[in-house]
């Protein structure tokens, strides 16, 4: 585009001829001082978005001085603090809220696929002791005891003691004839310990 076209002389921020308004300074709010005011502080607590307008200096002055929380008790200012990690909106765990518990007693969350179980479900007892859904291995030591994954932390203790006494040589006359059964018994059980099971 050439400088001296037509077309780039039409183009002006303001019209020929007219000056801009000149831009009107406030004066410092600080009482007595009347420097202009080019520094916004803010007002204070339940006045949010709403600013002074003070020189530099007084604006130095009046933020030593300030304190959001002034007048505030240390329970009020740790509830706050508390309050503000979450946008000061209430939170609650999932599943727990009063709404998801009146559609759950009205019956309706049993109609929602849920194939993440974000929901919730009933919990299986090994699922109850360890916290948390069972591990290949534990499922293997619990098929090796004889047991389902529902059993409990005692069932497989029960079963143990049973198929131990069973095994034993001394229960068989000396016989070695179980002897690798025997072995996977105990390590099966000693799996299950060791993952906090029994």
């Amino acid at each position: 585009m050439k400088l001296d076209s037509k077309y780039f002389d039409k183009i002006r921020m303001t019209p020929r001829g007219s000056k801009p308004e000149p831009k009107v300074e406030k004066t410092c709010e600080w009482p007595g001082c009347e420097k202009p005011a080019r520094h916004k502080a803010p007002k204070g607590r339940n006045a949010e978005g709403q600013f002074h307008a003070f020189c530099l200096q007084h604006v130095q002055e009046y933020n030593k001085s300030y304190n959001y929380f002034a007048g505030m008790g240390d329970a009020s200012i740790s509830d706050y603090q508390k309050a503000s990690q979450t946008g000061h909106r209430p939170t609650w765990k999932l599943g727990e809220n009063a709404h998801a518990n009146a559609g759950a007693r009205r019956g309706t969350a049993r109609n929602v696929r849920d194939p993440l179980e974000l929901l919730g479900r009933e919990r299986k007892p090994a699922e109850q002791k360890l916290g948390r859904t069972l591990r290949k291995n534990e499922l293997a030591a619990l098929q090796t005891l004889g047991l389902d994954e529902n059993a409990t932390p005692d069932d497989a203790k029960a079963k143990y003691k049973l198929l131990v006494k069973r095994l034993h040589p001394d229960a068989n006359g000396g016989s070695r004839a179980n002897e690798d059964t025997l072995k996977a018994v105990i390590q099966a059980y000693d799996t299950l310990r060791a993952s906090g099971f029994c």
